[in-house]
């Protein structure tokens, strides 16, 4: 992808301006710290990044995408988590192992509602207890999107109790795992997710 054909009608979170210049969030909190990307911060306290800015950055730096990349569709993968830093953890960790995917942040419920129809990923990652959101309606939500763009959905739960156990049995959740939850099972049933069928295979450990 060259610098400029990147045009997103809204601004970039640290996660996706890091895909686009294959690097670390931690490299992108870095310039923009320094002075060299231009950002703004929200109410929340996290780094936006406008495209045009991230453009001019890409110029001013020589740092063109090479034009092989995104030629083939890539398998694309939400991650709604309301934990900043957990969320780009999982990110990074995903992105290491999973190379020929794109990976999408949204740290507000609402927000990942918008993004999800513009972005049809073909599996979500989503924290089931992020404050102010009602986790099982939003997996209800994401669930009445899958009808009319097929989509798997792997749910992280912050509770074991059999109330919750029972409720992702009798929902459409293909895959959940109990926080906290360790590297390996995260990979693990993001390969199954992606490359299987894989249906109601919760595993509350």
């Amino acid at each position: 992808m060259l610098a400029e054909e990147i045009s997103v009608p809204k601004p970039l979170g640290v996660g996706e301006a890091a895909q686009i210049c294959r690097v670390t969030t931690r490299t992108i909190n870095y310039w923009i710290k320094a002075g060299k990307l231009k950002a703004y911060t929200t109410p929340g306290g996290h780094f936006r990044i406008w495209p045009n800015d991230l453009r001019d950055f890409l110029k001013a730096y020589n740092m063109n995408m090479s034009s092989e990349l995104g030629k083939e569709r890539r398998r694309k993968v939400l991650i709604i988590e309301s934990d900043e830093a957990y969320s780009d953890m999982m990110r990074n960790i995903l992105l290491d192992k999973f190379d020929d995917c794109e990976f999408h942040n949204s740290h507000d419920g609402y927000e990942a509602l918008i993004i999800l129809g513009d972005l049809k990923p073909d599996l979500v990652v989503l924290d089931l207890t992020m404050p102010g959101v009602d986790g099982f309606r939003m997996l209800e939500l994401i669930s009445d999107r899958s009808a009319v763009h097929p989509l798997k959905i792997l749910v992280l739960s912050g509770s074991s109790s059999s109330a919750t156990v029972e409720r992702l049995r009798r929902s459409r959740v293909n895959r959940w795992l109990t926080k906290p939850v360790s590297t390996a099972e995260l990979i693990h049933s993001v390969q199954n997710l992606l490359t299987k069928e894989d249906r109601n295979g919760g595993t509350p450990t």
